[in-house]
Order: structure tokens, then C-alpha cells, then sequence
């Protein structure tokens, strides 16, 4: 390969000429480098507004529709170690008293202690748990062998266990699977195989549920039913820790119940009842009331059975205003706004225990309130209890229980109530989800109050994200301001990517009216705009500079008591349905969210289109760039050989005068030596 060595004829520095010359002829090329970058830095603008106005667009979705309740609950508990409760927004604000008198446990019962090799007889039994059934067949064996057949068979129902006792002695233990008194486990069958295992000890016996009402003053109120007096003159008092209750004169009262009770077609009413007249020196002659008849008179043999209308009391007895009785007591149901009541008068010569049969008058309905009422006299009704007697038992009794199936018992404001289970006990309070830990000799304190700490949380979170897009989007449509005339080239830098910008100028301003509007509402406390709830660009006498920005400012206090005073004006002030289609159609943020719809929505949203036109600008660039780079290396070229070619001319040329320089020299030479 020759080597050239640039300006060795001429003297110049041609490299240098050359690099000069090219880079003048690829200013075009920086120029539109320039540019690329400037579509690069205007594609990841687009990029990051997409982001801002995706995260505006989430926030503002979460001010309305079904996730965005603002009428939450919250529970505070005076010994969360004692339970658990949360609060949906369906529960009703104020206080209650719980007591945990006991936790809802497993059966668990067991064998008497049989030697591992000892045979059993063959037999098929029935466990059964909760309703659900299953038919075990033994074929025979030791008490391994029927565990493992219990195991198999009816693992669904009851856990089974081999456990060793002592020596060469084992007993089977079977768990329920369910607590409660409907997780009990109930074996029918073969008699002879349950009892040489030593499950069984004989059948067993029928009980009797009772609930007993424990009676609060707080929780009585006016009788509002359609017997109601009218005018009182009387007065009531709760006594005796709750158990009884005393009514003087006329009083019509009637007791709401924390929970309601489920009455069965033959659930009782039992009460004790004492009934005293007024005397005419106000002194009161004590009486007792029964139901039923009091004398049996034998005439001849046959049995007749009356009243006592021969018993006698002083004092001038008050005409009753109601029914015939002096006394009575009666239940209400109530279905929505409809109240079913039903009033059983006691008559004033009933004595002692007093029972009413409520049950078939209710239909298996869940009675929520009470009624006690006096029209003259003093009565005092005391233990109170709603009793419902269980049908014969017709499986076995167990022989070893471990531990007995029973029902979680507790008090809610002094009424006893029993459930299957120690959690997601929903039905207790309404809307509220208890969980049971351990039982407590005290009452635990329930305080449900409103719950704005989430709805204040999405609020801030929506300002948030609002503030921060008026602020990249400042940057983006910034206009640089020269000071002096003249001085607009120095500072044009400082302008945004997209001053001048129309399309993203115009949603801007859009959506700060959409958020400083005043919307319609068709909430009875309406609320109309932002700055009623706390929310605005700045206190009254802020600076304008700060007003001028759009910015909006929370006062929490202020957003926090609106929320707990009116949180159906706050949630429709957002959202609401205007037309009955069970869809938001009105309100600041479904507004909102319809303004961004064109620039956040899947596909080819206005964003998008944007960054697919810089995209394709920078591949316009490119292929200018990739263009004008080969023009360049040609013409590199194209000078490199100009000016190789001028080496060599003048190269060529100095060697001619060097050669004719030598001639003239030799010629003057030749002739000196012929003189």
C-alpha cells in the first residue's frame, strides 16, 4: 500500500483543509440531530403527561361509583383483646355494651381405653353433624382399624384420632369439624358396636332453649303502636340489674331489642308477674296474677275448673283505657317500614310464673321490640325469658366427652344471644362483623362513629395528582419572557417542549373549570362545590400568585368534618345518577373523567397520536441524518482526492524544475570546461 504523507508537496496542511470543509458541509447533519433530540425530548414529555393524567384519571374514579363509599364506619373498642369488630358502611352509628360470657366450642368425645388387639364387632352407624350424614360400615376389627374407617368415610364431618392411654390401652377421639351446638356429633346405628367401644352410654335427653332479656332504661321509648293511650300519668323503672321491670299508673312503654329474635312455632314467653291495686290513701295491697283457671270444684265426681270470682280486694280499681286486663305484654316485628304487632292482656289475678305461647302468632318472624304496659295499679315483670323446647332427641348419648359442642353467648346492651361460631358473626349488629377472642367478667365498650379517613385519603390523593399535572404541565407550556428587546434568542431556551401548544393549553384550562364549577345535586344538604367542603385554590386574601397557579389546597378539619356531618352531599357532589340507569352520569369527577376520556382511553387516544407524530419525525430525522452522512463520506472522499491529486501535480512539477535545474547546471558546467 503506498504511503502519502498530506502537504509534502505543496507544504499545506491538506487533512485539516479537509476536515474543515466537512464540517461545514455537515452542519446540516447537527441541525437535524438537534432536532431529533428535541422530538426525542418532546416524545418522553408525552410520555410523562400520559402518566399524569392516567393517575389523575384513577383518583377521580375513586371519588365515585361503588368503591368509593363515603358513609364508612369505624369500630372503637374499649378491649380489643376481648373481640374484634369491623364496621361496613351500613352500620348505624352510637354505642353498644358487649359481654363474652362464652366462646363457641368444638364436640369432642372419645372411647373407654381398648387394648390394641382387642376385636370389635362388625356394625353400621350413622355419624351425623350439623344435618350433614354419613353411613359407616365396620366389618369388624381393632379400634385402629376403625379409626382409619371413620377417617376415611367421614373425614368431612369429624377428625378422627388413634391416641395411646397407657400400656397397650388406646381410645379413639372423634372432633367435629363445626362449632356450636349444631356441630354436635350424633351417632345412630348399631348399638352393640358404639357400646363395646365405649362411645355410647344410651340415648339421649331433650332440652330446652331460653334466651333471657336483660332490660336497659335507656332503650325504652313511647309506645308507638296503634293502642296507644291518650295521655300517661304513669312512670317505669328497670331494677334488680335489668331483670324486672316496675310500671306504676298509666305508662304504655315498649323495649328495643339490640338484636332480633327468631321465633319458632312453639317459642314461649315466660315472665314472672306481680300486680298490686291502688288504695284510696295511695297505699298499695299486694296481688299476684296466673294464667289460667285458680279453683277446682269436685261436684259428685267430676272436676269443674273456674276463676276465683269470689276473691275480694279494697280500694276502687282505675277504669282501664285498653283492653280488658290492667296489665299485659306484647312483641313487635317490624319488616321495613312495617310494623306487625301483637299485645297479650295478663290478667290482673294471674300469680307467679306467667307464660304466653307467641310463637304461632309470629310464624317463625324475628320480633325486635317488646312491649310492657300498666292502665292502673303497680305490676313488676321480672326474668323475662323467650324459651323454644327442643324436640326428643333420637341418637345415643355420648359416654366420654372431652368437650361439649356449645354456642358462643353474649350480651349486646344486656340481652343474651347465642351464635354457632366465634367469628364473622354479621348478624348480631347490624352491619357491623364481630369476632370473638375470650371470654370477659366486663362489659366491652362499642363506639361505631363515621370513618372519614378514607374518603379524606382519596380526596388528597385526587388533589394530589392534580397538583402535580398543573405543575409538569407548566413546564411543558412555558414561554420564556425576554427582559429587554432583543433578548428573546438568549432565553428561548428556557421555554417549554410544547409552549404555544393549543391541544394541551386547552385541557388544562378545561379541567380547571371542571374542578372550580358548581354542580346541581340532589342531596338534601347539598354540596355544590369544592371550596364548601375545605378544597380550593387558596383562603380568601391568599396571593394571587399562589390563586394564579390553580393549585388546589386542603384544609383536612374543614374536608373532615363535612365528610362525618354529610357524606351523601360529598359522594354526590362527585357522583351521582341523574337518569336511573344505575350509572354516575353527574357530578364534578364523573365530569371529570369524561374531560380525559379522549386522552386516556385505550388505543389511539389524542396523547398517543402525539407521541406516534414525534416518533415518526425522529425517523424522518434519521433517514435525513443517514442521507446526508453518505453525501458527506463522498465528498470526504471526494476532496481526499482532489487534493492528493494537487500533491501529485506539484509533486510532479517540483520534480520537472529539480530536473531542468540539474540540466542547466551540467550545460553551464560543459561549457566552462571548453573555454
Amino acid at each position: 500500500m503506498p504511503i502519502s504523507m498530506s502537504g509534502m508537496a505543496s507544504g499545506m496542511d491538506t487533512d485539516a483543509i479537509v476536515e474543515k470543509l466537512v464540517n461545514v458541509e455537515s452542519r446540516p447533519i447537527k441541525q437535524l440531530e438537534i432536532r431529533k433530540r428535541n422530538h426525542n425530548s418532546r416524545k418522553e414529555g408525552l410520555k410523562a403527561l400520559g402518566k399524569y393524567l392516567d393517575d389523575m384519571n384513577s383518583a377521580a374514579r375513586e371519588l365515585y361509583g361503588f368503591g368509593s363509599s363515603f358513609n364508612d364506619k369505624k369500630v372503637l373498642l374499649s378491649d380489643s383483646s376481648v373481640l374484634d369488630a369491623k364496621a361496613t358502611a351500613g352500620a348505624d352509628s352510637g354505642d353498644k355494651k358487649i359481654k363474652v360470657i362464652q366462646l363457641a366450642s368444638s364436640h369432642k368425645v372419645s372411647t373407654d381405653p381398648v387394648d390394641e388387639k382387642a376385636l370389635l364387632p362388625a356394625g353400621t352407624f350413622t355419624i351425623e353433624v350439623g344435618g350433614a350424614r354419613q353411613a359407616i360400615k365396620f366389618k369388624g376389627g381393632t379400634l385402629k382399624e376403625l379409626e382409619e374407617k371413620i377417617r376415611d368415610t367421614a373425614s368431612d364431618l369429624v377428625t378422627a384420632s388413634y391416641l395411646r392411654k397407657e400400656g397397650n390401652d388406646y381410645v379413639l377421639t372423634l372432633q367435629s369439624k363445626r362449632t356450636g351446638e349444631k356441630g354436635e356429633i350424633r351417632l345412630t346405628g348399631d348399638k352393640d358396636l358404639l357400646e363395646k367401644a365405649g362411645l355410647i352410654s344410651g340415648k339421649a335427653q331433650a332440652e330446652k332453649k331460653e334466651v333471657a332479656v336483660t332490660f336497659d332504661a335507656r332503650y325504652f321509648t313511647s309506645y308507638m303502636g296503634e293502642n296507644r293511650p291518650g295521655s300517661e300519668s304513669g312512670s317505669l323503672r328497670v331494677g334488680d340489674g335489668g331483670r324486672s321491670v316496675s310500671l306504676q299508673g298509666l305508662v304504655w312503654r315498649e323495649y328495643a331489642l339490640p338484636v332480633e329474635i327468631v321465633l319458632q312455632p312453639d317459642t314461649m314467653i315466660e315472665f314472672d308477674v306481680s300486680y298490686g291495686e291502688k288504695k284510696s290513701d295511695d297505699s298499695i295491697i299486694p296481688g299476684r296474677l296466673r294464667l289460667g283457671p285458680e279453683e277446682k270444684i269436685n261436684i259428685k265426681g267430676i272436676i269443674l275448673e273456674g276463676y276465683n270470682i269470689e276473691r275480694k280486694r279494697e280500694g276502687r280499681k282505675e277504669k282501664a283505657p285498653l283492653f280488658d286486663s290492667l296489665v299485659g305484654i306484647g312483641l313487635v316485628s317490624t319488616d321495613g317500614s312495617r310494623r306487625t304487632e301483637r299485645i297479650y292482656p295478663v290478667a290482673s289475678d294471674v300469680r307467679g310464673a306467667a307464660r304466653i305461647e307467641a310463637g304461632k302468632d309470629f310464624k317463625k318472624g324475628a320480633i325486635s321490640k317488646i312491649v310492657l304496659y300498666c292502665n292502673s295499679g303497680t305490676v313488676e315483670i321480672a326474668n323475662v325469658r323467650i324459651a323454644t323446647p327442643v324436640e326428643a332427641k333420637d341418637w345415643y348419648a355420648m359416654k366420654n366427652v372431652i368437650g361439649a359442642p356449645r354456642d358462643a353467648r353474649l350480651s349486646v346492651d344486656g340481652v343474651e344471644i347465642s351464635r354457632d361460631r366465634n367469628d364473622k358473626l354479621t348478624d348480631v349488629i347490624r352491619g357491623v362483623d364481630l369476632t370473638l377472642k375470650r371470654v370477659s367478667d366486663r362489659e366491652v365498650g362499642l363506639t361505631i362513629e363515621q370513618n372519614a379517613d378514607a374518603p379524606v385519603d382519596r380526596i388528597k390523593k385526587f388533589v394530589d395528582a392534580y397538583n402535580k399535572y398543573l405543575d409538569y404541565q407548566r413546564d411543558l407550556t412555558r414561554a420564556a419572557k425576554a427582559e429587554k428587546p432583543g433578548d428573546y434568542e438568549k432565553v428561548a431556551s428556557q421555554s417549554g417542549l410544547f409552549v404555544g401548544d393549543m391541544t394541551l393549553m386547552r385541557l388544562q384550562s378545561t379541567l380547571q373549570s371542571t374542578v372550580t364549577s358548581a354542580y346541581v345535586s340532589p342531596s338534601d344538604k347539598p354540596v355544590r362545590m369544592l371550596s364548601q367542603m375545605g378544597v380550593s385554590t387558596g383562603a380568601i386574601n391568599a396571593d394571587w400568585e399562589s390563586i394564579k397557579s390553580g393549585k388546589l389546597l386542603v384544609d383536612e378539619s374543614l374536608l373532615r368534618k363535612t365528610i362525618e356531618e354529610n357524606p351523601d352531599g360529598v359522594a354526590e357532589f362527585f357522583g351521582f345518577d341523574s337518569d336511573g340507569d344505575g350509572k354516575p352520569d353527574n357530578g364534578m369527577a364523573v365530569k371529570f373523567v369524561y374531560v380525559l376520556k379522549p386522552y386516556v382511553s385505550s388505543g389511539k387516544n389524542i396523547i398517543a397520536a402525539k407521541i406516534d407524530l414525534e416518533e415518526n419525525s425522529i425517523k424522518l430525522a434519521d433517514d435525513s441524518i443517514r442521507q446526508k452522512e453518505d453525501h458527506l463520506k463522498a465528498y470526504q472522499e471526494k476532496l481526499k482526492r482532489k487534493f492528493a491529486s494537487m500533491e501529485q501535480a506539484i509533486s510532479e512539477t517540483n520534480a520537472q524544475k529539480q530536473w531542468m535545474k540539474y540540466q542547466l547546471s551540467s550545460q553551464e558546467k560543459d561549457s566552462g570546461s571548453g573555454k
